[in-house]
């Protein structure tokens, strides 16, 4: 086990640099649902990385609801996104869905055909008809207002900052004695994409503690796959060294990192970038967290 570093900065270079990091995105209508007989007008935007999709549902609603064929369709309820026949996990930060759906290598240049599915612009498309909703898929709302759908993305990354805090720490302590005052900045912060502001809370938790961390948040998503790893991971060998986040690949998923040094089957990937093998875990967790305060890493297959 390892005590929090001394003087930590709440906003490190790498930590803006993550923080506004953003995906151009083209978001097109169904054709199905659209009323233009030679389909709608994309709509552009660019989406940011450590976000979550329904936050910018409202605006895309508002762009598409004149081309659509039943424009009473157009509710927060009734809205979803898929990328290549695979509907997007609304609950899930937007440059991990990039990352992992894609299964791109960051390293490699884009090409210009139709098979590279991580090409930019990433074109998602949006549905809308109530019937067509993948509830076997996705997570259930609150509610189709945009308070409900907002606040149904507030709990569910409140959830997870919770679940954070409990592995860190070995309770939820530090989250759930945060004054009103802080929980409401740090969900205003991170819709408003403040950076200092949300981590003057944040740090509050990531360093909640003298006592010694317990365990390092962190979940690999499988390639091509639904299948989230999740486990308690210490952050110190049994020699009390700094573990790196090799080691902790190969006790996770030996199959796909049989070395703890080499890649030879997959890469991990966070926040858009392939990660070396030897960088100390707490280094990783101190700087590259999202906001719900998982490192979420992306495991894509070589070639």
């Amino acid at each position: 086990m390892t005590s929090r570093p001394e003087g930590y900065g709440s906003v490190s270079p790498i930590r803006e640099k993550i923080w506004y990091g953003s995906i151009p995105t083209r978001i097109i209508l169904n054709p199905g649902e659209s009323r233009v007989f030679d389909s709608a007008d994309p709509f552009y935007i660019q989406l940011p990385r450590i976000s979550y999709l329904p936050l910018y549902l409202p605006q895309i609603l508002a762009f598409f609801t004149p081309f659509l064929i039943n424009p009473s369709d157009a509710t927060l309820a009734n809205a979803w996104l898929e990328f290549d026949s695979v509907p997007l996990k609304w609950h899930l930060p937007i440059g991990l869905l990039y990352d992992h759906i894609t299964g791109r290598d960051p390293n490699t240049e884009y090409e210009e055909h139709a098979d590279d599915p991580g090409k930019l612009p990433w074109t998602l498309i949006l549905h809308l008809r109530p019937e067509d909703y993948p509830s076997s898929h996705l997570l259930p709302y609150t509610g189709g207002g945009e308070k409900e759908r907002e606040g149904a993305v507030q709990e569910v990354f409140m959830n997870s900052m919770k679940e954070a805090d409990y592995m860190r720490n070995g309770s939820a302590k530090a989250v759930m004695s945060l004054s009103k005052e802080d929980s409401t900045t740090l969900w205003d912060s991170l819709v408003d994409l403040e950076c200092k502001r949300f981590w003057s809370v944040a740090d509050k938790l990531v360093r909640s503690s003298k006592d010694p961390l317990r365990h390092v948040p962190i979940k690999l998503y499988i390639p091509t796959s639904d299948r989230v790893i999740q486990k308690l991971v210490m952050p110190l060998t049994s020699a009390r060294k700094p573990k790196t986040l090799g080691t902790v690949l190969k006790e996770m998923v030996p199959a796909l990192f049989p070395s703890t040094r080499v890649e030879t089957i997959a890469k991990p990937v966070l926040h858009g970038i392939v990660l070396r093998l030897n960088i100390p875990l707490l280094e990783l967790m101190y700087d590259a967290i999202y906001p719900d305060g998982f490192l979420h890493i992306a495991l894509i297959m070589m070639s």
